[in-house]
């Protein structure tokens, strides 16, 4: 929880309120900067964030309406901005509608001097685009494989029983031609022997083990995918909430180069949600982002942006700020 001397700077609304693209079925995402107590600034003990949120289980989705707050120290979010990162740059062009409550002084000097902040690094944000495309749709694919060898697996058992070796089923009854989640491979084992195994997402399961054993393993490969990842199976391998973050976070980069600036809410939210739902033909989508990547990989180049942040300044903006502190003793 959030220590009671630490200090807001700002505080406002982050994700798909911020966006533009909210519907009835959004959680609450709110994002931050703090000063540090001056205690923790003297014993060089500063957090760099502070994560408040509802407890849930691993790879579980928040409830509608349930709120995760994340703030950062006035340090590490100087960092992000240094990094490039997008969410700092976008809390860094949030608007005034997006704060919640008055912001310290010390954000309107931020704001002031964004052009101090700003780079052509976009490195972070092309990453990030390109995880976004192609990250959960992965997952997706891997997903459904593990099912279709749990299903053959299941068949399996209940025709040669619990105890048989996993060798005496037939992959050509369910498993064959299945993609490149699902495989066999020979692996030479202790004495020299060599022994097929079935490959199921990564996980080599041994034509010497019995079936039931195999069986639990998948299982518990099942169990460790989020919700997240059943959305996406059922979405035919498809996450489009990645796929309309890929788009968003290449077209901020793209204005971010060409303009210095990033507009928010955005600007085309409706087609961004359009996306999200699932509305827009996946081909269409993946042309977007490759566009997209090509063309900010080639503005970066002509931007008029320089190639590093000012560095010294923001340096300056935390060392005056913690000095504040002290003196107040806040």
């Amino acid at each position: 929880m959030r220590g009671p001397a630490v200090e807001l700077i700002v505080e406002m609304w982050g994700g798909s309120h911020l966006y533009g693209t909210a519907t009835p079925q959004s959680d609450l995402d709110y994002k931050g900067v703090f000063l540090p107590a001056v205690r923790d600034i003297l014993l060089q003990r500063v957090p760099a964030t502070i994560n408040e949120g509802p407890d849930k289980a691993h790879g579980q989705k928040n409830a509608p309406g349930a709120i995760d707050r994340d703030l950062f120290s006035l340090q590490r979010y100087l960092d992000l901005l240094a990094e490039g990162q997008t969410l700092a740059l976008e809390m860094l062009f949030a608007p005034d509608s997006a704060l919640i409550g008055a912001p310290h002084p010390l954000w309107r000097e931020i704001q002031a001097n964004r052009h101090r902040f700003l780079s052509r690094k976009v490195e972070a944000a092309l990453r990030y685009c390109q995880r976004q495309a192609h990250r959960f749709g992965e997952r997706g694919q891997r997903l459904n494989a593990a099912r279709l060898a749990l299903d053959w697996l299941n068949a399996a058992e209940a025709l040669h029983g619990p105890g048989a070796a996993l060798g005496t089923a037939d992959p050509q009854a369910g498993l064959a031609d299945t993609g490149p989640h699902i495989g066999f491979v020979d692996l030479d084992m202790p004495g020299g022997n060599r022994v097929r195994h079935l490959e199921v997402c990564g996980k080599k399961l041994s034509f010497q083990a019995g079936i039931r054993n195999a069986r639990d393993v998948v299982e518990r490969l099942l169990a460790d995918y989020g919700r997240r990842s059943l959305d996406t199976a059922a979405a035919g391998g498809i996450d489009w909430k990645s796929m309309a973050h890929a788009v968003r976070i290449g077209r901020q980069t793209l204005e971010l180069l060409t303009s210095g600036h990033i507009t928010l809410p955005l600007p085309d939210a409706a087609e961004i949600l359009s996306i999200r739902q699932g509305l827009v033909p996946v081909d269409r989508v993946e042309e977007m982002v490759e566009a997209l990547m090509a063309q900010a990989e080639a503005a970066a180049t002509a931007s008029p942006l320089p190639d590093q942040p000012d560095m010294d300044y923001m340096e300056t903006l935390v060392l005056r700020a913690h000095r504040a502190r002290i003196c107040d003793g806040a």
